[in-house]
């Protein structure tokens, strides 16, 4: 059991905010051989796993975007508001199934938990390609986004199986695919454009476009419910694991999950929920990492009509898309390798927030079409690492399942409630001042409480370096 495990009164707490050094703990883990294999099993499993879940989420969540310019909102009939509430009902479904998600991973079989998670939003979006109705796309839209909701526990998940130092290289591992899912939904879109402009089956492009991303995110969801592992200690204790069975690599995943900060079968302890709402910092990092999150939320769905309105035609428009996203995608995998060799998360976060906060600058200062795509590259740059970072941050300071679950959801609901709003801000093309100045304020003011963060925590380590010493010398 974690210091923060244990009910109040049980002696100071010894473990350390994420700060020596801007944020990450000195001390090296060296790793033996048998480590090594086991590291690099997990990863296989769990990290390509749960990269796919975001890959096919964030393709399902951002078709209805590509779909836009191909004649979907047309096809229906609706009105940009409609529209507008469509992406809307994606958030209210996340919001409203996030904070059960945890709960159902943590009492049920989490692997199927999961499949099923991606099975329902691969549904969801298969059937859009045959809503005929407003109503039907707001259902639909609603039950994307309760499937979705169990996709972002993973970071949570990833969380349990590796060691603070190895963690913001996995959280990037995991995440790599969701600018990918943008670059291909861009190459996706515009072949279907190109190729099945009403095929003999008479379904419209943007149907296809559905279809084609729906299908293989439902086999996805199978595929996950088979190989996927369960937390550490159910996966040791089953007689039914498939790829954990020897004793020696059953008690380094014991090991490991002690390591960090886990407290094994721990359940939902509502004082731990209660360490998590009356924490700052907590809050700071979710509106931080919420700000990074509304910008991609944005980007991801408005990206398109972006370059439309920068003067380039339809198909030219999906195209242009991938520059962004395969930016994105080189930033995401460095970063996140780099935070965790340089031992860092802080001073990287700095940096890339202030390189969104330049991206939208540009993005608001011209409408020359060079300039816009080179201020959107910034911000793809900048958004897709920094998520990962405070997802990376965020469990790193938040030791036991529950506080852990809890700071989480904070982030997620604050994500959540932000993206509502990002729903909604891009009303006004074709240079969208509302939407780019109040993410630029966002950024502006994140940057600032990233430096309020450190302060918290260098002054969270005195007092809990101050109370141990008297704990040692004193006995209480």
């Amino acid at each position: 059991m974690t210091d923060s495990e244990k009910g109040p009164g049980s002696g100071p707490s010894t473990q350390h905010e994420e700060v020596p050094v801007w944020t990450v703990p000195t001390g090296v883990h060296i790793k033996s051989e048998a480590e090594k294999r086991l590291v690099r099993k997990q990863d296989f499993l769990i990290t390509t796993l749960l990269s796919g879940c975001f890959f096919f989420a964030y393709l399902d969540r951002g078709a209805i975007g590509n779909a836009r310019i191909m004649g979907f909102q047309a096809a229906l009939g609706l009105t940009d508001r409609q529209y507008f509430n469509c992406l809307m009902m994606f958030y209210v479904g996340y919001m409203a199934f996030e904070f059960p998600v945890f709960i159902m991973i943590r009492r049920f079989h989490a692997p199927t938990v999961y499949a099923l998670s991606v099975i329902a939003f691969g549904v969801a979006g298969l059937c859009t390609a045959y809503a005929k109705t407003y109503a039907q796309v707001l259902v639909l839209r609603l039950i994307l986004g309760c499937g979705e909701a169990a996709v972002q526990t993973s970071f949570l998940f990833v969380s349990l199986w590796y060691r603070r130092e190895e963690l913001g290289t996995r959280c990037g591992y995991v995440y790599c695919t969701t600018p990918v899912a943008g670059a291909i939904a861009g190459l996706i879109a515009y072949g279907v454009g190109q190729n099945l402009d009403r095929g003999p089956s008479h379904l419209a492009p943007w149907q296809w476009l559905f279809i084609i991303e729906g299908i293989p995110t439902i086999a996805w969801g199978l595929l996950v419910w088979v190989l996927l592992p369960q937390f550490p200690e159910n996966e040791v204790e089953s007689k039914r694991s498939i790829f954990f069975k020897r004793e020696e690599e059953k008690k380094l995943i014991l090991e490991r999950a002690v390591a960090a900060h886990y407290a094994l079968h721990s359940k939902m302890r509502p004082f731990q929920m209660w360490l998590a709402i009356k924490d700052p910092k907590v809050w700071m990092m979710a509106l931080g990492v919420a700000t990074h999150a509304t910008a991609l939320a944005g980007f991801g769905v408005f990206l398109p009509t972006f370059f439309r309105e920068f003067g380039f035609d339809r198909l030219t428009s999906q195209l242009y898309t991938i520059i962004p996203y395969s930016c994105a995608f080189i930033a995401l995998l460095f970063v996140s390798y780099a935070s965790d060799r340089i031992r860092m998360r802080a001073v990287p976060l700095l940096g890339l927030t202030a390189l969104a906060i330049v991206g939208f600058i540009i993005m608001l200062a011209t409408p020359n079409a060079t300039a816009g795509i080179v201020g959107a590259c910034l911000i793809s740059t900048a958004v897709y690492p920094a998520i990962v970072l405070f997802a990376a941050w965020m469990p790193s300071n938040n030791a036991g399942y529950t506080k852990r679950a809890t700071a989480t959801w904070i982030s997620q609901i604050t994500i959540q409630t932000f993206s509502i709003m990002a729903s909604q801000i891009y009303d006004k093309p074709p240079r969208f001042f509302t939407g780019h100045g109040t993410l630029l304020g966002l950024f502006v003011l994140t940057f600032v409480f990233i430096l309020v963060i450190v302060l918290l925590m260098k002054l969270d380590n005195r007092k809990k370096e101050e109370a141990a010493r008297q704990f040692e010398a004193t006995g209480r």
